[in-house]
C-alpha cells in the first residue's frame, strides 16, 4: 500500500517534469501537448495491438515503465521491476530536461 501511494506521487512528479521539458524543448504549447499525449496515451495503446514478437520495447515506454511503480497492470511477462521502471522513467526525464536546457541556452543566449 505504501509503495502505491509513494509510487503514484513520484510517478506524477516525474511526468510533470517530462511535460515541462517537452514544453521547453518544443517551445509551442500545442506541439508540447500533442507529443506528450502521443507518448503517454496513444503509443502504449497502439503497441498493444502489435504482434507479440515486435512488442519487446513496450515495458520501456514512459507510461509503462513508470506505471509499474504504482501498480499499473502491464500484462507482460517481462515487465520491469518497480524501481527499475521508475529509473527508466527518470532517465527519460533527465534526457529531455538536458535537451531542453541545451536548446534554451543555445537559442536564448
Amino acid at each position: 500500500m505504501l509503495r502505491t501511494v509513494v509510487g503514484s506521487s513520484l510517478y506524477l512528479t516525474v511526468v510533470v517534469i517530462i511535460g515541462l521539458a517537452l514544453g521547453a524543448l518544443l517551445r509551442k504549447t500545442a506541439a508540447g501537448l500533442s507529443v506528450f499525449a502521443a507518448v503517454f496515451f496513444v503509443i502504449p495503446v497502439t503497441v498493444g495491438v502489435l504482434p507479440q514478437n515486435i512488442r519487446g520495447f513496450a515495458p520501456y515506454l514512459p507510461s509503462n515503465a513508470g506505471g509499474v511503480l504504482w501498480g499499473s497492470p502491464l500484462g507482460s511477462a517481462n515487465a520491469l521491476s518497480p524501481w527499475a521502471g521508475f529509473a527508466c522513467l527518470c532517465g527519460y526525464a533527465v534526457v529531455l530536461t538536458a535537451a531542453a536546457a541545451w536548446r534554451l541556452r543555445r537559442r536564448d543566449a
